[in-house]
């Protein structure tokens, strides 16, 4: 430490002196590992919310997968450029083409089939039958003892 910077802060000994000099580099070193490690913290949050962003995009195209009819989330998303998809700020998926995919592979996808509803009549399924049916169906249970 030089003689006017001593002179400046008021010390006198130079055994002070040293014990001053020996602070303030202990506090430079201190503040240098504080700078890193801040600067380490900082790359670690920003691998995590990176981590938690395409967690966030996979989920969401396992989801539009599944509603499309997909049976294998993990063969399709295969077939699938994941880094071609974006999730927006909504939440929605862009640049995903699930229509491709099915053409690629269908067999992937289940086949949406539209059954057709009736009138609600069903007089030819509940035809009854007649007595001597009953009991000839009466003797064969017996015959078979259930």
């Amino acid at each position: 430490m030089t003689q006017e910077l001593m002179q400046r802060l008021g010390i006198q000994s130079p055994e002070t002196a040293e014990k001053v000099e020996q602070f303030l580099l202990a506090l430079e070193e201190r503040n240098r590992l504080l700078t890193e490690k801040s600067a380490a913290l900082e790359r670690e949050k920003t691998l995590a919310e990176e981590a938690l962003q395409n967690a966030k995009k996979i989920a969401a195209m396992e989801k539009a997968i599944l509603e499309a009819g997909g049976k294998n989330t993990k063969a399709i998303l295969a077939l699938i450029d994941a880094d071609e998809v974006t999730l927006n700020e909504k939440g929605e998926l862009e640049g995903m083409d699930l229509e491709a995919v099915k053409a690629e592979a269908p067999y992937l996808f289940n086949e949406k089939e539209e059954k057709t509803k009736g009138t609600g009549f069903q007089a030819a399924y509940t035809k009854k039958k007649t007595t001597k049916e009953n009991e000839i169906a009466q003797t064969f249970r017996k015959a078979l003892r259930r």
